[in-house]
């Protein structure tokens, strides 16, 4: 599957993070990225709306992933979807092997033979996010509060994808969180980097229940806030939760049976 299909945003963000689960809990209190004085000051850019910093990662990740992904890249992804039937197909796959009664073990007979494609995806992630947030994990967290928001708006995108955010079909809920799982269960199953992608896969819940919660509006660049209470709230469930509490929670579309709670 080529990687500019429709589904922009989730054909390789199957692969974000920064630390290990056991410090994560503490990371809930994120504050916006212009509060840490130590990085380098951005230029601005006329129009943009929301973090300077967390609109800056996103767009870098889009150029690798999406818009200018290396050739051996795209073929690692090709190689990763052609099992499932192609990338739309990937949790359709997954959720097939969670009812089968075998998995993990179905699953693993899935992926254990792109193991080296997987370590291919793994790595060009993590380059990108170890450049904007290495060594600033509650930076992350923010950035993943506020993609979930839909608060970055970015001029630089074409219509359609100005606003960093997890990409629907209105009216049509979106299918690109539940997407995005079966791979970050992939690389904790392939034993690539496991905590690193575990910590991820809670990022990725918040952000789901987040934007389930705001209802943001694809290219809008006045998306609300939903109160910090609420976010924080959201954010510390989900940190919280072990690995199997998290599959049962991606059982289950288009939004989560706790959500709000």
């Amino acid at each position: 599957m080529p990687l500019n299909s429709p589904d922009r945003r989730t054909v390789l963000r199957t692969a974000l993070g920064v630390a290990g689960a056991a410090a994560t809990v503490t990371l809930v209190g994120a504050v916006p990225a212009a509060a840490h004085g130590r990085r380098p000051k951005l230029p601005p850019v006329e129009g943009m709306v929301g973090d300077r910093w967390a609109n800056e990662f996103w767009y870098d990740y889009d150029e690798m992933s999406y818009y200018n992904p290396t050739e051996e890249l795209k073929a690692a992804v090709g190689a990763i979807t052609a099992p499932f039937g192609g990338f739309t197909k990937s949790y359709d796959a997954w959720a097939a092997t969670r009812k089968g009664g075998r998995y993990p073990r179905s699953w693993m007979e899935l992926i254990e033979p792109r193991r080296a494609e997987f370590e291919l995806l793994s790595r060009a992630q993590r380059a990108v996010y170890d450049k904007w947030y290495g060594r600033d994990p509650k930076g992350l967290v923010f950035a993943f509060q506020e993609f979930g928001q839909g608060t970055l708006f970015d001029p630089r995108r074409p219509a359609g994808n100005k606003v960093h955010m997890m990409n629907y079909t209105p009216p049509s809920a979106t299918h690109a969180y539940h997407r995005w799982h079966p791979y970050l269960q992939s690389f904790q199953l392939l034993g690539i980097d496991r905590q690193f992608w575990a910590h991820i896969n809670r990022l990725v819940g918040a952000a789901w229940e987040i934007q389930s919660i705001a209802q943001p509006v694809t290219d809008r660049n006045d998306n609300k806030h939903l109160s910090k209470h609420v976010v924080r709230r959201v954010t510390t469930k989900w940190l919280c939760r072990s690995n199997e509490r998290m599959n049962q929670a991606f059982d289950v579309w288009p939004y989560p049976v706790d959500m709000g709670k």
